[in-house]
C-alpha cells in the first residue's frame, strides 16, 4: 500500500469509528428513554435530545423506532455473547460446575441489568406478528450461539463425570429452556428477582435433579 492510499484510509477509519461511537451513544440513550417513558410514550425526539443530536441525525441511523428497537436487541445480544466468551476464557482452569455457575450467572446478571429493555422488547414482540421471518431468524441465531457454548462446556462436564454422556446432546436445550423460562417469568411479571435466588435452584435441578435426596 502506498503512502497516498494509507493517508486516505486513515480519515475513512476515523469516520467509521466516529459513526460507530455515535450509533452506540444513540442506542444507550434510547434504552434510557424507553426505560423511563415506556414503549408507547417514548419519542424519537426525546431520544435525540437525550443524546444531544437533532432528530434528523437520529433518522440518519434508524428509519423509525421499530428499527431502533431491533438494533438494540441485536447489540445487546452481541454484548451478552461477548460477556459469555469472556467468562468462559476467564474460567478455563476451573472445573465444570464452577464454569457452569459463572456462565449462567452471566446470563441472569445481564438480563437483570437490562431488565426494563427486555421487558419492553417482549411487550413489543407480543404486540406484533411474532412469526415474522426476520425476528425468528434472530432468535434462532442467538439460541444457536449460546447452545454451542453450552455444548462445548458440557463436554468438559462429561469428561469430569458431572454429566451422563448418553444424554449429552440434550443438555444445552434443556438448560437453555430452564434459564429462559426463569427470565421470561420475571419479564411477564415485570418483577426482577435477585440472581442468587434463581441460580441456586437452576443449578441444583439441572445437576442433581428435583427429587429429594
Amino acid at each position: 500500500m502506498n503512502s497516498r492510499s494509507t493517508s486516505r484510509s486513515k480519515p475513512q477509519a476515523l469516520r467509521m469509528r466516529m459513526k460507530e461511537e455515535a450509533r452506540a451513544a444513540i442506542l444507550d440513550a434510547a434504552e434510557q428513554v424507553l426505560a423511563e417513558q415506556g414503549l408507547q410514550a417514548a419519542r424519537m425526539d426525546d431520544i435525540a435530545a437525550r443524546v444531544g443530536v437533532s432528530v434528523g441525525t437520529l433518522y440518519n441511523y434508524f428509519e423509525d423506532r421499530q428499527q431502533l428497537l431491533e438494533a438494540l436487541r441485536d447489540v445487546r445480544g452481541g454484548e451478552l455473547l461477548a460477556q459469555l466468551d469472556a467468562e468462559l476464557e476467564r474460567s478455563q482452569p476451573s472445573p465444570y460446575r464452577a464454569r457452569l455457575h459463572g456462565f449462567l450467572r452471566c446470563i441472569l446478571d445481564y438480563s437483570r441489568t437490562h431488565f426494563r429493555l427486555f421487558s419492553l422488547l417482549l411487550e413489543n414482540s407480543l404486540q406484533r406478528d411474532t412469526s415474522r421471518e426476520g425476528e425468528l431468524d434472530r432468535h434462532l441465531k442467538m439460541w444457536r450461539e449460546v447452545s454451542l457454548r453450552l455444548e462445548h462446556l458440557g463436554q468438559q462436564g462429561v469428561k469430569e463425570g458431572a454429566l451422563r454422556p448418553e444424554d449429552a446432546s440434550h443438555y444445552p436445550a434443556m438448560l437453555l429452556d430452564m434459564t429462559h423460562g426463569l427470565v421470561l417469568r420475571q419479564l411477564l411479571a415485570k418483577q426482577p428477582v435477585p440472581t442468587d435466588e434463581l441460580l441456586a435452584p437452576l443449578l441444583r435441578c439441572f445437576l442433581e435433579g428435583a427429587a429429594p435426596r
